[in-house]
């Protein structure tokens, strides 16, 4: 069967190591580096070989690994070859610049939620249908741009002294090297090879060889990649551009640095003769004009973060259910499409689209929401699951049958491109039976949000009423809401909130409650 590989901090490796053991166990097999020495900032052709055999990538994320520029370079190349990544999140962190774009939009398994087991559980799940049998001697195909000559002058003569340079740079016998197909634009040379001298050359590539310059080859991809390799910058690229390799240091710099310099100080500059003139109440008053008694706020910004270390008997966390009873056995139902339909991240209108379903799809149904008007169902071909309106389908089955599903039984795709909510704080109705939840307003540009219609926050809220604990999903528009919450429950209410982008979900943030 084929490889996952598994990009990680080795101050994780416990933790790592225990998932890949429950890996193994489900008959999934894995890859993971464990060489201790990193030469400088070099790329090593047996990591660049793995990413580009592996069926799967999954990235650990945490704090350390966040912080790893060997982890970056590792997802994107994951990315470039258009792998299918998978990420556990052991904490909530906020993803650096260099690599949210690779991961916004994705679902995280939510370890700090859903503890160890169910958090493999889920893994394992994900990462059966991409396991296949690898293939062994395959021959890749290299695409060499070479700059600074025409297409007519690249002679016979010429081609094979390109052969002989990869034949002497690989250690490859010449006779397993082959000349594809040629073509204009600079020189594009298409080159057959050996897979093991592929990797090599993308490794010496990523590596910024300056043996390349000695025949004038400037960017070079293994021909199914998404970008190419600047060689002289050791980069991926989209496109590439006649005289894009600048012959000087001095160039480079001016090439990779000038331009945000320079637009930075623009932005400084528009920022400091734009700043708002504080205001001498920063207290934000509730959206109604209820009387307010105490007031929680926090001393910084609350966010939900769990460490876990090494010497942590990890358990799995499970959300307070709106009534104990005894187990129930539950059914995963069928069911077909009625009419056109969206199916969205979550049970309700205002979820991101993830999926449009046609009429006659095969729907296999595995939950419902608390008002059995929602389900979770996955299409008949299609990756992942979502939620559909019921009505909109026809089910084989008693919706009843359904299991109820709570917030950590199905993820949210997370987003770490926008802030999540900021100064989020409460304050009860003097009644006792009200508690109005404030944060700092944050207007998101234009064409980040999915519609014009969309709402801006979401709150997962479970709240204290006629004794129950009952869970409920509130989207807003503003920045406060009031809700109704009583005492005489057995257990606290509590929530969180997200801010809502096109891409996903930031947050969450844990809300501060004011007890009755």
């Amino acid at each position: 069967m084929g490889k996952i590989f598994i990009s990680y901090s080795r101050n994780d490796l416990e933790i790592v190591d225990k998932f890949a053991a429950a890996l193994q166990q489900a008959g999934i097999d894995t890859w993971i580096d464990r060489e201790s020495i990193k030469v400088g900032n070099s790329w090593r052709k047996e990591i660049v070989e793995a990413i580009d055999n592996c069926d799967a990538f999954v990235f650990i994320m945490s704090a350390s690994s966040i912080a790893s520029k060997n982890v970056h370079k590792e997802i994107i190349l994951s990315q470039d070859s258009s792998k299918p990544i998978y990420v556990v999140m052991l904490e909530v962190v906020r993803l650096p610049a260099e690599i949210r774009y690779q991961l916004a939009g994705l679902q995280f398994i939510n370890f700090p939620l859903l503890g160890f087991e169910k958090s493999a559980e889920q893994l394992i799940t994900a990462l059966k249908p991409h396991q296949k049998k690898t293939k062994s001697n395959e021959n890749r195909q290299a695409e060499l741009v070479i700059q600074g000559i025409d297409i007519s002058a690249f002679t016979a003569e010429k081609q094979a002294e390109l052969l002989a340079f990869i034949s002497n740079l690989t250690n490859t016998d010449s006779s397993q090297l082959k000349i594809a197909n040629v073509t204009a634009g600079s020189v594009h040379v298409f080159v057959d090879m050996p897979a093991d001298t592929a990797f090599q050359l993308k490794t010496f590539a990523l590596n910024r060889d300056s043996r390349f310059s000695k025949i004038q080859i400037t960017f070079l991809r293994i021909v199914g990649d998404l970008h190419y390799i600047n060689i002289l910058l050791g980069t991926l690229v989209k496109n590439i551009r006649q005289g894009s390799n600048i012959n000087s240091v001095f160039g480079s710099f001016l090439g990779k640095y000038m331009i945000p310099i320079i637009i930075t100080i623009i932005a400084i500059g528009f920022i400091l003769t734009n700043l708002p003139v504080p205001q001498t109440d920063s207290t934000p008053l509730p959206a109604s004009t209820l009387p307010i008694t105490d007031t929680v706020q926090p001393e910084s910004t609350f966010t939900l973060t769990v460490l876990v270390s090494a010497d942590d008997t990890l358990t799995s966390t499970s959300t307070p259910s709106p009534t104990l009873t005894a187990e129930p056995v539950y059914e995963v139902l069928n069911a077909n499409v009625s009419q056109h339909l969206s199916c969205n991240h979550g049970p309700g209108q205002y979820f991101l689209y993830r999926y449009g379903f046609i009429e006659g799809l095969k729907l296999t149904v595995y939950g419902k929401d608390i008002h059995s008007e929602w389900v979770y169902v996955q299409g008949n071909g299609y990756e992942g699951n979502c939620w559909v309106n019921l009505s909109q389908i026809t089910l084989d089955g008693n919706v009843e049958n359904l299991k109820i599903l709570y917030p950590g039984e199905f993820q949210l795709p997370l987003s770490f491109i926008w802030p999540v909510p900021q100064n989020v704080y409460t304050a009860r109705t003097t009644d006792g039976k009200r508690i109005a939840i404030y944060w700092d307003e944050y207007i998101l540009p234009d064409g980040e949000i999915e519609s014009p219609n969309s709402a801006r926050y979401l709150l997962e809220l479970w709240t204290c009423k006629n004794g129950e604990l009952t869970f409920e999903a509130k989207f807003v528009w503003d920045d406060d809401i009031v809700i109704e919450d009583e005492a005489g429950c057995s257990e606290p209410s509590h929530g969180v909130i997200y801010l809502v982008e096109k891409h996903g979900y930031a947050g969450p943030v844990e809300i501060p409650w004011t007890v009755p």
